[in-house]
């Protein structure tokens, strides 16, 4: 059982009444991030909700329809996809399709899995997906936050533990955008921040690069395969 000993002003600005929510290892998260400058996620980017057409709408091939089990830190898999029809999709992709630059973030089952979108993609997020898209407003006299640099942050410690107090006590995982915008980042110095991102995307890079190597080494036993069947 979890229990926690808390004063009455603690439940002021709290997102439920909830044991789970004051224990003491969020309270210390809290107070290391707020050591330094930080903002919550709402003051940094506009956060928008993704849709939900019903299963009768899903499609063997189509226009690519992102639900959370087909989101990860690494990007948008392809295994056990859905699609939508072109006719739904063109009535939807302007206001659910997710935009370069963005940031996609799980709310449902799996809450705080976050990507930064690097690509084009033509395809229609589920409302189990949140749609981040920076504010241009967003700084603390350093200048707009990087996205890549939110995005580790969101996937990191901080934002996991923010994830897991706000939604650990359901019994089914629903982190709420009311709750989402309350969550608090830390904000480093623009240049530690680019330095911190340049190192994500030679990561992704990285990845990217040793899946095509992985899937030309495939193509090749396969033709060897064949060429030895002949």
């Amino acid at each position: 059982m979890v229990y926690s000993i808390i004063k009455k002003s603690q439940l002021e600005g709290a997102s439920w009444i909830d044991a789970e929510y004051f224990q003491e290892k969020y309270k210390k998260l809290i107070k290391k991030i707020k050591l330094n400058s930080a903002e919550k996620l709402g003051d940094l980017a506009v956060i928008k909700k993704g849709f939900e057409p019903g299963a009768e709408e899903y499609k063997e091939e189509g226009k690519l329809f992102i639900r959370v089990s087909s989101l990860s830190a690494n990007g948008i898999e392809s295994s056990e996809q859905k699609y939508l029809s072109d006719k739904l999709y063109e009535e939807l992709k302007n206001n659910y399709e997710p935009k370069v630059g963005e940031i996609l973030l799980t709310k449902d089952a799996t809450p705080g899995i976050a990507y930064a979108v690097k690509e084009p993609v033509q395809g229609i997020m589920s409302s189990g997906i949140l749609r981040l898209k920076i504010s241009p407003s967003a700084s603390s006299g350093q200048g707009n936050i990087d996205a890549e640099y939110l995005t580790l942050c969101l996937n990191s410690i901080i934002g996991k533990m923010q994830a897991e107090r706000d939604a650990g006590g359901s019994v089914i995982a629903h982190w709420k955008p009311e709750q989402i915008k309350n969550i608090i980042i830390p904000i480093l110095p623009k240049t530690t921040q680019q330095k911190i991102a340049d190192l994500v995307r030679q990561s992704h890079e990285a990845r990217k690069k040793a899946k095509e190597l992985i899937e030309e080494a495939k193509k090749k036993v396969e033709k060897m395969i064949e060429e030895g069947e002949k």
